[in-house]
């Protein structure tokens, strides 16, 4: 089986992600999870630069040629429309020749979002209130 077809889903309950393949289990995915859980997130084929791998889901710093000669950083979800992955609020896709895939880190994800506060009560990485934050599982 390939490796690219990994998935995740994560539980509510027990607060952390159950990780499989395709066929694992009855229904395709492992039984017995406790308490609600999330959509089925893919993996994307992608390691970040620290080898992780990155799923749907997951919140993403990247870098990206905005130009010839500059390069831009940017935090953002990463998540899966008509057969190809995306990171980030400029939709950067993974077959984007801007797109700079060895600067990829996972920082987050939906669930666990990377959300710092500063003595405002905003987040230092969204700069928005806890509340509305982008990164947060709606």
């Amino acid at each position: 089986m390939s490796d690219r077809f990994k998935f995740r889903i994560y539980s509510f309950l027990e607060k952390s992600f159950y990780y499989f393949s395709i066929g694992d289990g009855e229904d395709g995915y492992p039984q017995g999870i406790a308490g609600g859980v999330s959509e089925i997130q893919q993996y994307t084929g992608l390691n970040d630069k620290n080898n992780n791998p990155i799923f749907e889901g997951d919140i993403v710093s990247f870098s990206y040629k905005a130009s010839e000669h500059d390069i831009e950083e940017e935090i953002g979800k990463v998540f899966f429309s008509e057969g190809i992955f995306y990171f980030g609020k400029s939709l950067f896709a993974s077959n984007d020749s801007n797109f700079i895939t060895e600067s990829i880190e996972v920082i987050g994800n939906i669930f666990n979002p990377p959300c710092n506060l500063d003595t405002n009560g905003e987040c230092l990485i969204c700069d928005d209130i806890i509340n509305n934050c982008q990164f947060k599982s709606k």
